[in-house]
C-alpha cells in the first residue's frame, strides 16, 4: 500500500571499474529520482588506489543526503566465475560497506540478482542496459541523461526494491 511518508531507497551497482549509487525516493506510490551518481577508476591504478577511490565517493554521496536518513539500503549480486572477477568487485564491496560503516549504517537486505531486478523493473530477466533505462524512465518520469549504465542500473536496483515492498505497481 502506498505511503504519504517519503521512503528513501539507497542503491548500489557495485564494481571497481565504475560503479553507480542512487537515490530513490518514494511518495504516494511514485518514485522519483532525488541523486544518482558513479565515478570510474582504471586498471592502472592499484586496487588499494581503486578501493580508496570508491570509498571517498560513497561516502560523499552518504554524506550530502544522510540528514533525511535511508530507509533502505540495497546493492546488486555479483557472482564471477573466477577469482579473478570476483576479487575486484568484492573490492568494491568492502568501500561500500565501509562507507555506510562510517555513518552505522548497513545494507538492509541480501544482494539481488541483475536478472531479478530485470524481470521486476523492465518485465525481462534478459533485458539490456537501454532497456533497462527505459524502463527506469518509465517507472520514475526522469528526464535527465544518464553518465553510465550503472547509475540506470542503480535506480533499477532501488525500484525493485520498492516494488517488492509493495511501495509502487
Amino acid at each position: 500500500m502506498p505511503s504519504a511518508k517519503p521512503i528513501r531507497i539507497l542503491a548500489f551497482d557495485t564494481s571497481l571499474g565504475r560503479p553507480g549509487i542512487a537515490l530513490v525516493e518514494v511518495r504516494n506510490g511514485k518514485a522519483s529520482i532525488i541523486d544518482i551518481s558513479n565515478v570510474q577508476t582504471t586498471s592502472k591504478q592499484s586496487l588499494i588506489e581503486r578501493k580508496a577511490v570508491v570509498y571517498a565517493w560513497a561516502v560523499f554521496f552518504i554524506n550530502k543526503h544522510r540528514a533525511k536518513g535511508f530507509d533502505y539500503v540495497v546493492r546488486e549480486l555479483f557472482q564471477g566465475r573466477t577469482w579473478k572477477q570476483n576479487y575486484p568487485v568484492f573490492t568494491a564491496w568492502a568501500a561500500t560497506e565501509e562507507a555506510l560503516g562510517t555513518f552505522r549504517l548497513d545494507f538492509t537486505d541480501d544482494p539481488i540478482t541483475p536478472a531479478t531486478i530485470k524481470k521486476y523493473v523492465v518485465g525481462n530477466g534478459k533485458a539490456d542496459k537501454q532497456e533497462v533505462a527505459d524502463a527506469v524512465r518509465r517507472w520514475t518520469g526522469y528526464k535527465g541523461e544518464f553518465a553510465s549504465d550503472d547509475e540506470s542500473d542503480a535506480v533499477a536496483i532501488a525500484l525493485y526494491k520498492a516494488i517488492t515492498e509493495g511501495l509502487i505497481e
